[in-house]
């Protein structure tokens, strides 16, 4: 049997409050810079983000509640005043129903992989 060695974990490169801004900014889409923020806002897999519903946001205990999480496990996780007033421009701007990131098809969220690339170009065009 060949044991191979690990290659080191490197540390994830930490964004200033401006770089995480002019980030966000960089992303055109309202809806998909809303889910990015509230991704990076309760700390949420960009799987746990597209599965969000309406009803999942509890603004009157401020939280969130995270369905089917890693490990297939319910959370729930802390909703900031700032990212709730930010939720709620994009509520009434958008109406979304059933799900809060609605795909093309309403009736199903947005795919993992428009955040990705959402990312993508806006680290690109961020710088």
């Amino acid at each position: 049997r060949i044991v191979y060695a690990r290659s080191p974990r490197t540390l994830p490169v930490v964004l200033s409050a401006d770089e995480v801004v002019h980030f966000l900014e960089a992303v055109p889409s309202l809806k998909t810079r809303t889910a990015l923020t509230t991704a990076y806002a309760a700390g949420l897999r960009a799987s746990e983000t597209v599965g969000l519903k309406v009803g999942d946001i509890d603004s009157g205990r401020g939280v969130i509640l995270v369905r089917h999480g890693k490990g297939g496990k319910d959370r729930t996780v802390m909703l900031s005043a700032q990212l709730l007033r930010i939720l709620r421009v994009y509520w009434r701007l958008a109406k979304p129903q059933g799900w809060l990131f609605p795909g093309r098809d309403p009736n199903r969220p947005i795919d993992v992989q428009v955040l990705y690339s959402a990312c993508r170009s806006a680290r690109a065009a961020a710088g």
